[in-house]
């Protein structure tokens, strides 16, 4: 039947995913969970529609954009609505000048997978890979090794800047990288030190609106506000049990913001006070069952978020209403996961992830284009 033949591709593909993050391990329970579920719930005889090459919302659509490499492509990060960067496995770095259009591969000097790139303009930028950080200052025509580190089991997750000199990267380090890692530069990534607080797990996100307000959420349900640039920091935590792996955080101002988490039963919070306290959405609001992977807002209002595989019937949710209320769209042009999205505003974003090609996981780009 062709439900049961797209269950079996699906969860095929599913789980030589989680295979390869070897920190996702028990995931594949989920999978196996979330698909009985389906199969209880879904009519069997629903013959699945072909998968479009764009999707639409109702306000803009999304564009699958030749990335013109092959490995899997983990963050994208745009300085202004023309220029923008990509990286990925193997050392992989290409560069778009054309808000995304196309895109040219850039020299790195490693061949680790890169998991996180920022810029605070056009020319000065910063990635960070499984144990090292990387800087160009001329937009990526060269890159330069500027710290490196033996984190054991653990990687370097996030990297984000405040300004050409202040900059953070955070991760594990350690036996399945459980020890929280937290490193600042005032140098512009020149050097680094240590900057973490005593006895954390690891710190996966990282969210700067200006210099009183920079976030960052990990592991342990931890959630930390600095309020002078990495001097001291504050716990917000959201203080449930059993305490959620938070892999990504946002703030838009001061007081909104959001944490996602992998754990499918604990799923999504906000806060409008500053993280003084945090109410989760409502599971009925929306159909997650393994867990928030990566989300963007764009306003207090608008946002997207990138699901787990296999978490209903497409890899990206919306929402226009702050997180209350979210909607799948409608297809998903055989696009499997999303592990970045990157907004300039409402109208133009980008979105990196994965899609299935001859049985094989490829590195996709999406490129989001609002109805004028």
């Amino acid at each position: 039947m062709p439900f049961i033949s797209k269950f079996l591709h699906t969860l095929s593909f599913s789980t030589r995913f989680y295979n390869r993050l070897k920190e996702e391990k028990e995931i594949k329970f989920k999978i196996i969970s979330l698909f009985v579920f389906c199969i209880l719930i879904q009519d069997c005889n629903k013959n699945p529609a072909a998968l479009p090459a764009a999707l639409n919302d109702g306000v803009g659509t999304w564009i699958k954009i030749k990335s013109g490499v092959s490995v899997w492509l983990y963050d994208v990060d745009f300085s202004d609505e023309r220029n923008g960067w990509v990286v990925g496995d193997s050392g992989v770095i290409i560069n778009s000048k054309n808000g995304g259009e196309t895109w040219q591969g850039q020299m790195c000097p490693i061949e680790e997978s890169l998991w996180a790139v920022d810029f605070v303009d056009s020319r000065n930028g910063w990635i960070c890979s499984w144990h090292s950080i990387l800087k160009t200052t001329d937009g990526g025509e060269n890159w330069e090794l500027k710290y490196s580190e033996d984190l054991g089991e653990g990687r370097f997750r996030d990297i984000q800047f405040l300004n050409r000199n202040i900059g953070f990267v955070v991760g594990g380090r350690g036996s399945f990288g459980s020890t929280g890692v937290l490193l600042k530069t005032e140098d512009g990534g020149e050097t680094w030190s240590d900057a973490i607080p005593h006895g954390l797990s690891t710190l996966t996100h990282i969210s700067i609106v200006d210099r009183q307000n920079i976030w960052i959420c990990g592991f342990g349900g931890n959630v930390l506000l600095t309020m002078d640039i990495g001097l001291t920091w504050e716990k917000r935590n959201l203080n449930i049990s059993p305490a959620p792996s938070l892999t990504t955080i946002q703030f838009v101002d001061q007081n909104n913001g959001w944490v996602g988490s992998r754990d499918d039963c604990l799923g999504f919070y906000r806060t409008t006070d500053s993280g003084s306290i945090w109410v989760q959405r409502s599971p009925e609001s929306w159909p997650i069952f393994l867990g928030v992977k990566i989300f963007f807002f764009v306003d207090t209002l608008n946002g997207w978020l990138g699901t787990f595989p296999g978490a209903g019937p497409s890899a990206i949710i919306q929402t226009r209403d702050g997180g209350k209320t979210w909607k799948f769209l409608q297809e998903d042009m055989n696009v499997y996961n999303i592990n970045s999205f990157y907004f300039i505003n409402n109208d133009l974003g980008w979105a990196v992830g994965l899609e299935e090609i001859n049985t094989e996981a490829e590195g996709v780009i999406l490129l989001y284009r609002g109805v004028k």
